[in-house]
């Protein structure tokens, strides 16, 4: 007598892996924090005009703004691990090229290289990470991969300038290579997991799934255009912040660079935050929209006229922290909008494109509001603007959603 097959049970998250691919977009981050933490440094020992210095500077949102999209495409090719390895080798031949670098020309190819990496490990670990994952934590584990960018850039803002004085920024390149070696090398160690996985969630309609398709969706477009006000919110503050505490001669240089970093740091809680919040069961439109709101709120306080130094410091702190629930209720709901890995990584490049336009005008824009006037305070405008384009954006959503 035969006993009837059971049916298989489906794997548990195997959160090694990962964790490990948090990771390897971390490592890819800490490029974005540590060119502006040294930039007078670059430009002072390579001959760079202020424009040239802006062109380095801005290589990552250029090439993310262009080709994010597209990257995904490059899954229909190579495997989620396969593109994360490629990603993390040419991070690496981005930052090796930089170290002999007497000029500009050099300089910014190292950084396209670099950014053309850093999007592809940006692409490829969220579909990684949903195949490392349990149907019951697919969506917490994309949550959680909003970190990688906070924690990197921060790690890069705070420890550039450290090794920057004890070796020039070529050590501090050096740095960054080494934890994305680390990062390349831990991701090759996952290559049983993720085979294991792969097979376990191949289906064919995943395969079949036109890629473009995800984004006909007026829930991605949504999410996608909150995404862009948070980090347009947000980049305004980390970018003008070491501007504005330069106005205060009792800050030095370094702890200038501290408290700057700090703000950045100040998200990373957020994103845990906004990760609890939705695993608790909060809904993704209400916790996105009160983000934003919050944010503006905090924006507008911070930029008042007549507010002390030390308490608009903490209201951009606050700034930052409450926009941080906005990434991982944004990018966790790309399990459920998309098809495959595929258009997965299609729909995280759409993220990243959106993102990386809110980094780019955000500044300018702040920038273009204060250059008429001899202080900051004209800049609360901009937050109160973006507050009430969320509440805009999410009181039209279909009822049904």
């Amino acid at each position: 007598m035969t006993t009837p097959a059971q049916p298989a049970t489906a794997p548990a998250t195997h959160w090694p892996a990962l964790l490990i691919a948090i990771f390897a977009g971390a490592a890819g981050a800490f490029c974005l924090g540590k060119v502006p933490a040294v930039l007078g440094l670059l430009r002072h020992e390579l001959g760079l005009n202020l424009v040239q210095g802006g062109w380095i500077a801005s290589a990552f949102n250029s090439l993310a703004i262009v080709l994010s999209l597209f990257m995904g495409l490059l899954l229909a090719r190579w495997n989620a691990l396969q593109a994360g390895v490629i990603g993390l080798l040419l991070l690496l031949l981005g930052g090796g090229l930089a170290l002999p670098a007497g000029g500009l020309d050099m300089m910014l190819v190292s950084r396209v290289i670099e950014g053309i990496g850093f999007l592809l490990v940006s692409v490829a670990m969220p579909s990684m990470i949903v195949s490392l994952a349990s149907e019951r934590d697919k969506r917490l584990a994309l949550s959680l991969w909003a970190v990688n960018l906070p924690l990197g850039a921060a790690i890069g803002m705070l420890l550039t300038p450290a090794l920057a004085q004890v070796g020039g920024w070529r050590l501090a390149w050096l740095a960054g290579m080494a934890l994305q070696l680390l990062a390349l090398l831990l991701l090759l160690a996952c290559k049983p997991a993720f085979r294991q996985r792969s097979l376990h969630s191949a289906t064919h309609t995943d395969a079949q799934a036109a890629p473009f398709a995800v984004l006909r969706q007026p829930a991605v477009w949504r999410y996608g255009l909150a995404f862009m006000l948070y980090t347009l919110m947000l980049w305004a503050v980390f970018v003008w912040l070491p501007s504005m505490l330069h106005g205060r001669p009792e800050l030095s240089a370094s702890r200038i660079a501290l408290l700057s970093a700090l703000a950045v740091v100040a998200n990373i809680p957020g994103n845990l935050a906004g990760a609890w919040l939705l695993r608790r069961g909060m809904g993704r439109d209400t916790l996105i929209c009160a983000a934003l709101g919050l944010m503006g709120l905090s924006g507008l306080l911070a930029f008042w006229p007549g507010l002390s130094p030390d308490r608009a410091y903490l209201l951009c702190l606050a700034l930052s922290f409450c926009g941080g629930a906005v990434p991982p209720a944004a990018l966790s709901s790309a399990h459920g909008l998309s098809r495959g890995p595929v258009q997965l990584a299609i729909l995280q490049g759409y993220f990243v494109q959106l993102a990386n336009l809110g980094q780019l005008l955000g500044p300018l824009l702040l920038a273009a509001m204060v250059a008429g006037s001899t202080d900051w305070s004209v800049a609360r405008w901009l937050f109160l603007a973006g507050a009430l384009l969320a509440a805009m954006l999410f009181a039209m959503r279909p009822r049904s959603h």
